[in-house]
C-alpha cells in the first residue's frame, strides 16, 4: 500500500525548498504572501535563494534544504519553488537517508519535480502531488484545486473530459495507480536506479517547448526500453508550445503520441490541463484515480485527514 502523508490544516507549516532551477525572489515572493493569507505559516529552505549557474545552489545545499524539511517534525509539507532543471543532481545526496523509516510529507511541484515524484514513489512508495509550484498566486483556481485536495478533498480531477485517441481507450477504468510527470524527465529516468515504474498503472505525461520530433524520440525511447510494456494506459495532458513545422501542420505532438500507443495498444487519452499550461489541474501520485466518461475523479482523500 502506499505511503500517504498528512492532510494540511489551518495554521500547517509550509516548507518552500527550490531543487532545480534559479529562484525569482519576486514571484516566490508572491506565491509566500498569498499562501500566508490562506492561513498557513510559510518559511524558506535556508539556500532558496543560492545561485549556482543556472541551478538554485549547489547540488549538497539544495538537497540538505529538502532532506531538512522532511525530517523537521514542525514541517508539515514541503512545495518546490519552481522545476527548470536540477532535481535529479540531488539524489546521490538523498540516497543516504534511509527513507523508509521516514514518515511522508506533502510534496508538491511539477516539470523538473518530476524526478522528485519518481523518487520518493521508486524508494518508498509514498504518495505525492503533480501540482503548481510556489512561485504562483496561490489564491486562484490553480491554488484552490491544489489545497482541496491537500486538505483531504477528493472529487472530479480537472475541468474538461479527455478525449480518447484509439479504438480502444476504454470511457471507464476503476481503481488505478498513476505515475509520471514531464515526459522529459520521465524518460531520462530510465536506465538509472529511479527508472519510472509504470507497470500496471496509468503513465500521466506532460511536456512544453519541445519540437515534435523530441517527442517522438522520447516517447520512442519509453517504447523500446520496455517502459510501456503491461501498462494501463497513457494519458498526454498537455503539450505546450510543442508546435510542429510549418510545411508539416498536420504531425502534431497528438500524433506521434498516438502513433506510439498504437504501435503498443495501449489506451490513451488526451487533455488533462495538468502541465505547463496557464490552468494547472493537480494530480495525486502514487493514488488509485479513476477515469469514468473520460473524466478523472479521486473517490478517496489522497492524505490522512485524522491521526
Amino acid at each position: 500500500m502506499p505511503k500517504v502523508p498528512r492532510a494540511l490544516q489551518e495554521g500547517s507549516h509550509v516548507r518552500i525548498v527550490a531543487t532545480a532551477g534559479r529562484v525569482d525572489p519576486a514571484r516566490l515572493d508572491l506565491g509566500l504572501r498569498t499562501l500566508t493569507a490562506r492561513g498557513y505559516r510559510v518559511t524558506l529552505g535556508e539556500h532558496v535563494f543560492h545561485q549556482w549557474g543556472y541551478l538554485a545552489g549547489q547540488d549538497q545545499d539544495r538537497a540538505q534544504d529538502l532532506m531538512d524539511a522532511i525530517l523537521d517534525d514542525r514541517v508539515d509539507a514541503i512545495f518546490l519553488a519552481r522545476g527548470g532543471w536540477g532535481s535529479m543532481r540531488t539524489f546521490p545526496y538523498l540516497d543516504r537517508i534511509d527513507w523508509n523509516r521516514v514518515p511522508p510529507k506533502i510534496l508538491l511541484g511539477y516539470s523538473d519535480i518530476t524526478a522528485l515524484h519518481l523518487y520518493f514513489q521508486g524508494r518508498c512508495d509514498w504518495v505525492t502531488f503533480h501540482g503548481p509550484i510556489a512561485e504562483m498566486e496561490w489564491s486562484t483556481k490553480n491554488g484552490d484545486d491544489a489545497l482541496h485536495l491537500l486538505t483531504g478533498g477528493c472529487g472530479l480531477i480537472g475541468d474538461t473530459p479527455l478525449e480518447p485517441m484509439n479504438p480502444w481507450t476504454p470511457d471507464h477504468l476503476e481503481n488505478t495507480p498513476w505515475t509520471g510527470g514531464n515526459l522529459s524527465l520521465v524518460a531520462e529516468s530510465l536506465g538509472t536506479p529511479y527508472a519510472v515504474q509504470p507497470r500496471g498503472k496509468i503513465l500521466y505525461l506532460e511536456e512544453v517547448n519541445e519540437p515534435i520530433y523530441r517527442i517522438d524520440r522520447m516517447m520512442t525511447h519509453l517504447w523500446l526500453s520496455g517502459a510501456l510494456l503491461e501498462v494501463k494506459g497513457v494519458v498526454f495532458g498537455e503539450a505546450t508550445q510543442c508546435d510542429p513545422p510549418k510545411d508539416m501542420a498536420e504531425y502534431t505532438a497528438a500524433h506521434v503520441v498516438r502513433d506510439i500507443c498504437e504501435r503498443t495498444r495501449i489506451p490513451l487519452w488526451w487533455g488533462l490541463p495538468a502541465g505547463h499550461g496557464p490552468r494547472k489541474v493537480t494530480v495525486p501520485m502514487g493514488v488509485n484515480l479513476s477515469i469514468r466518461d473520460h473524466q478523472v475523479w479521486l473517490d478517496q482523500p489522497a492524505v490522512t485527514v485524522n491521526g
